[in-house]
């Protein structure tokens, strides 16, 4: 096995739990800044102080001892929000354990995972307070045990409050643990916490009888805060943008990284909102998913060409390249127009949960943002390794963070040798909630954890992440290909939104490499011979059969893309705007079943009009 350690680039606070955190900030950053939202987009913005965020959690905390609740099982659903961070605090603050669950989950699935979970109350965004209407009414399971329904902000339910005692309001329980505290009540403050104790259930992507609970506890999410602060540089006073759903690992994790350091987190106005949010918050540093920052780009350089400045952006590029390497960075007085768009403050760009093609990070580098990429998975709590300010090896996910153990499951000794990607820390989960045959499969006899991804490490040590085990295509000659790999060279086409890639069974019992192809019609029609404002499906198809041409020619033959369509519709995500290959292979199927098609015989067609 190759493997690399991970070392600490700068200072950072070691915290044992997370209520230790939550209570030295309240303490250390006292009257600044620790959150900034709205209601409404309309509404006037929200400032909360971290000393009122950590008020608020402690006395949601003393409300939860209060109503019997502390030390069970409790949940929260909903969208980003500053009381989704308060409940979610009180909760692994208090001792109890926390179940956070995804926002889009459909009705049957919530209650699936209540009961899974075992949990004894639920705090929920008033935009599920419908379902959590119909929720309380499950009757039908003895081992549903929901005892409350919490609603995160009462003023905003339209229709009557139910007389159920059931349900609670956020802000009720707020005067409640006012009234604990004014009283000396300690039970939050002196609740136990064992740092190596489940503290935490994060249900994973998939239907409620395929995800998997990984179990993580304060010491798992403790250590990934500290090795994300000696690793990455954010000052005090930052401003963060929180567009990633809090449940997911990734946001929740290092939103408490960003509190550790003093940072302001503003919680976005939703996605149509987001410039207007970077320019009026001054946002200084975004942890985001690739889709959206490819979206920013393309409408950047589409800004470039209608401006008619991008032959002089293309000459003034190799000059702070230089200039860089001397010492002088002049990058955000020469881009400051692009800057602008950015909001004019943005700096700092962190990329995570799939992986970028290399032109967007280089492009956003070379107009002076620091463009970073990260890995990690919630059995990791869940940062693995990051590309840094200092290291940024465009194409990879960077070194380990500090004291995180990365190995290659190869036996080659070479740089570049390609296997599964093991891990090994103080941050790998517990395992699988009431799974052990599932924790096994994964979790090494020495404690490493199989990520189920393949790559491999650089002369630097750097990690390079080519595709996951379960998608790689095995073809009939005993080649492999990875989907990820390929899709990454279809997406810099002008014109595609994103692109999906499997391979399929043909009637010779062999292996084809296909993709499906999400188009921009308009920005199709700018790269034609003949430009069109809203080309026609067979100028489509042809455009497409020279590009995919192009790219085959990049790649060894075995790896070709023999078949391909396209399609203007959307493909099916998780929250985190990951695509859910099994489903969306499914839904491709459905579509080539019904017409009575193969790939072969809808190769360049509409998906849409077959």
């Amino acid at each position: 096995m190759q493997k690399v350690t991970g070392k600490a680039l700068r200072d950072g606070i070691q915290y044992e739990t997370l209520r230790e955190l939550i209570l030295d900030v309240r303490e250390r950053y006292a009257g600044k800044d620790a959150f900034i939202f709205r209601k409404k987009p309309e509404q006037a913005e929200i400032h909360k102080t971290y000393d009122d965020f950590g008020n608020d959690v402690e006395f949601i905390g003393l409300a939860l001892a209060e109503i019997g609740v502390s030390g069970e099982h409790l949940s929260v659903v909903g969208e980003n929000s500053y009381e989704w961070m308060v409940s979610y605090a009180a909760i692994v603050g208090g001792g109890s354990v926390g179940v956070p669950l995804d926002r889009l989950l459909p009705e049957t699935e919530v209650i699936n995972l209540l009961k899974r979970g075992k949990v004894r109350a639920i705090f929920y965004h008033p935009k599920h307070h419908e379902m959590m209407l119909s929720v309380s009414t499950h009757k039908e399971d003895p081992d549903f045990r929901v005892q409350y329904y919490i609603c995160m902000d009462k003023e905003m339910i339209t229709g009557k409050w139910p007389k159920n005692k059931k349900f609670l309001s956020f802000s009720d329980l707020l005067e409640k643990g006012k009234k604990r505290k004014a009283e000396g009540d300690r039970r939050f403050l002196d609740a136990p916490i064992d740092p190596d104790e489940m503290k935490i259930i994060l249900f994973t992507s998939g239907t409620t009888s395929m995800s998997k609970g990984v179990m993580l506890s304060h010491k798992n999410i403790c250590k990934n805060v500290y090795y994300i602060a000696t690793t990455l540089l954010v000052e005090t006073g930052e401003r963060a943008f929180s567009i990633l759903p809090l449940h997911h690992t990734f946001e929740n994790t290092c939103d408490f990284f960003l509190l550790s350091r003093g940072c302001v987190i503003c919680f976005s106005d939703g996605l149509r909102y987001l410039v207007k949010n970077f320019q009026e918050w001054h946002i200084e540093v975004v942890i985001a998913v690739p889709l959206l920052f490819e979206s920013v780009h393309a409408k950047i350089m589409a800004g470039i060409e209608e401006s008619g400045k991008g032959t002089l952006i293309s000459i003034m590029i190799p000059i702070t390249r230089f200039l860089r390497k001397i010492g002088v960075d002049i990058r955000r007085k020469i881009f400051k127009d692009i800057i602008k768009k950015l909001g004019g403050h943005l700096r700092m760009v962190v990329i995570g949960g799939a992986g970028i093609d290399k032109k967007y990070i280089r492009d956003f580098n070379d107009f002076g943002l620091d463009f970073l990429m990260g890995y990690g998975l919630t059995e990791t709590a869940p940062v693995i390794s990051v590309t840094t300010q200092d290291c940024n090896v465009y194409g990879s996910v960077g070194l380990p963070v500090t004291d995180v153990s990365v190995g290659i499951d190869t036996e080659s000794t070479k740089p570049g040798a390609i296997g599964e990607i093991l891990s090994k820390s103080d941050c790998i989960m517990l395992g699988y909630y009431e799974n052990p045959e599932a924790t096994a499969e994964v979790m090494t006899g020495d404690g490493w954890f199989r990520t189920g991804d393949m790559g491999y490490l650089d002369k630097k040590g750097c990690l390079f992440i080519t595709g996951r085990v379960k998608s790689m295509i095995v073809l009939t000659n005993g080649k492999k290909a990875f989907p990820e790999e390929i899709e990454s060279l279809i997406n810099v086409i002008p014109g595609v939104r994103e692109a999906f890639v499997w391979g399929d069974e043909t009637e010779k019992e062999s292996v084809a490499i296909c993709a499906k192809i999400l188009i921009d019609r308009p920005e199709i029609g700018k790269h034609l011979p003949v430009p069109d404002k809203l080309p026609g499906d067979n100028n489509i198809q042809t455009y497409f059969r020279e590009r995919i041409r192009e790219i085959n020619h990049q790649m060894p033959s075995y790896k070709a893309v023999r078949y391909f369509v396209f399609s203007e519709g959307e493909m099916v995500k998780t929250t985190t705007l990951k695509v859910r290959r099994k489903q969306e292979l499914a839904a491709v199927h459905a579509i080539l079943e019904k017409a009575g098609v193969t790939m072969k015989t809808a190769h360049g067609q509409n998906l849409d009009t077959l």
